[in-house]
């Protein structure tokens, strides 16, 4: 059954919105027209006049967007009917003679609404009860969409985002079209966004790898706890944040010793560091069960793997609608996801539960390897607050200039001239782009440098010159370089990695442990490399 398509797509025909009597509705409901119609889907696609739930950066809030519609069945590189009558096993000759009418309709359709709405060059911000008033004279019923949308609980204060320039001419053709061509457009939307599901799912994948996807992708807050409480106990946590903890008051500290700073852009910068949000597995609120129980409430999954996945989109669908308006921060990352990020709109660094495990990180490593390995990457999120593009944001994540003029020039000085080292870098006859890994070579320098700190601010200056390992003579400060370079030893074939170079905002991964340690007087200390040697050379590109 997991194979047949066409075991979901009957599933699809048979949903209520599909099978209904339009004649009697609308007999029974003088208001029913288009708009009913656009919200007819439960999984979160309106495509007559798109409306969307997204998670506005600078609010830090959940609002509303409306935009144009946008071709999707009339794109023939994506959708072949052909192959998905093929793939939903339809074989007579009449029935696929019906569908193919049906799809053209749908298709022509499209072509001609893709043609009545224009987008703003700039788009129109405003709350709802402001969006009213400046839309009252537009031939939409602004009230009535929204009342339709929300089911009645559409609030005033509600921000609005609309990127649509005149909303009259879309209007106009919607309530002249056949309500029925309506319904066959959003009945295909619906089949071929499943159908992109289905085809992707069916391939040459393993039952068990689509299960552990989709596990992850729509379960991602009811994992936690089982993660919690199998490999990501309270003690692991704590550590790791205690880590986090001694890096972050190194780097405050550091922010002293930085004489290109003056001390307004000093202050500021402390300001913002002091502000930044370091989470580490989960935040807190998730642990609580009552809270991930009221996520997926409306989620039934029985034995029939299409229905289930009908639910549990139609359950994302409806948890995004009811977002409007609340501070909630989005799973960004799947809980099993090795990666870390830096949220500049939060001014927040998360460290994933993925992540946070060996070979980066074990409760019983020596502490110069846990700096090297989870403490780097605490680093280098951090750094990533103030590299070559998110020094634009302060401290409360909204993107504004806090630098005084002069500080600025000395930081870009800084800064190119690490692009300048990065774009001598070559491998196969290809150059590292210095500016497209700026961002990224900053935060490699940076993380490394007080996550080194760190480690002897607190640790190092006791056990620094120690040898921990039997068998090997390598001190624990050349255990942290080790372990650093040994980060980035991912062992991929040569060509994958050239075409990577061309897109990719990281360095390519030996120039990533050379440019940075290259850079470390502290590296060549350790290692007692000449002065002038190839890593020791006399110009180091240092920023902070």
């Amino acid at each position: 059954m997991y194979k047949d398509m066409s075991v979901g797509y009957k599933l699809l025909l048979d949903m209520e919105e599909f099978t209904f009597n339009l004649a009697e509705r609308q007999q029974s409901n003088e208001t029913f027209d288009w708009i009913n119609i656009n919200f007819m889907s439960n999984y979160g696609m309106y495509p007559l006049l798109p409306l969307k739930v997204h998670y506005d950066t600078e609010s830090r809030k959940f609002d509303v967007l409306l935009s144009t519609s946008g071709k999707v069945l009339g794109n023939s590189d994506v959708v072949d009917i052909k192959n998905l009558t093929r793939d939903f096993k339809i074989e007579r000759d009449e029935e696929v003679k019906q569908i193919e009418d049906e799809f053209e309709l749908a298709v022509s359709f499209e072509s001609n609404l893709t043609m009545h709405a224009k987008r703003r060059n700039q788009t129109e911000q405003l709350s709802l009860a402001e969006f009213y008033l400046q839309h009252k004279e537009d031939a939409l019923n602004w009230t009535r969409y929204f009342e339709v949308a929300f089911n009645g609980s559409a609030r005033n204060d509600w921000l609005i985002q609309n990127t649509i320039a005149n909303v009259d001419p879309l209007v106009n053709f919607l309530q002249k079209t056949e309500l029925e061509t309506l319904r066959n457009y959003v009945k295909w939307r619906t089949i071929v966004k499943f159908y992109y599901i289905w085809k992707y799912e069916v391939s040459d994948k393993s039952v068990e790898s689509s299960c552990r996807e989709h596990t992850g992708q729509y379960f991602n807050y009811a994992l936690l706890p089982w993660f919690i409480d199998n490999v990501y106990d309270a003690d692991r946590r704590a550590d790791i944040l205690q880590l986090a903890k001694h890096i972050k008051e190194t780097f405050y500290e550091l922010l002293d010793k930085y004489t290109w700073l003056d001390d307004e852009t000093r202050s500021h910068a402390k300001t913002k560091l002091r502000a930044m949000d370091i989470t580490v597995g989960y935040s807190d609120e998730m642990r609580h069960r009552d809270i991930i129980d009221k996520v997926y409430e409306d989620v039934e999954i029985g034995d029939n793997w299409y229905r289930n996945l009908q639910a549990v989109e139609r359950n994302r669908a409806r948890v995004r609608m009811r977002s409007v308006n609340k501070a909630i921060i989005p799973p960004l990352m799947s809980t099993r996801d090795v990666n870390a990020y830096y949220a500049d709109f939060l001014n927040l660094v998360f460290i994933g539960i993925g992540i946070s495990q060996a070979p980066f990180y074990h409760y019983k490593y020596p502490p110069s390897i846990k700096f090297s390995g989870i403490g780097n990457i605490i680093g280098h999120e951090m750094a990533h607050g103030f590299d070559s593009y998110c020094y634009q944001f302060n401290y409360d994540g909204k993107k504004m200039n806090w630098w005084t003029e002069a500080s600025l020039r000395n930081f870009k000085e800084r800064y190119r001239c690490m692009e300048s080292q990065y774009n001598k870098y070559i491998f196969h006859g290809v150059l590292t782009n210095g500016t497209l890994t700026s961002g990224d070579n900053i935060a490699d320098n940076v993380g490394t440098r007080i996550s080194y700190q760190a480690y002897l601010n607190s640790y190092g200056k006791l056990d620094g010159d120690k040898k921990p390992i039997p068998g090997l003579e390598l001190t624990n400060k050349q255990l942290y370089f080790l372990k650093f370079a040994q980060t980035w030893c991912t062992g991929k074939d040569d060509a994958s990695k050239v075409r990577k170079m061309k897109t990719d905002v990281h360095a390519y991964e030996e120039f990533r442990v050379i440019g940075t340690l290259q850079n470390m007087p502290e590296f060549s200390e350790v290692f007692k490399c000449k002065l002038g040697a190839d890593m020791n050379p006399l110009k180091k590109c240092v920023i902070w």
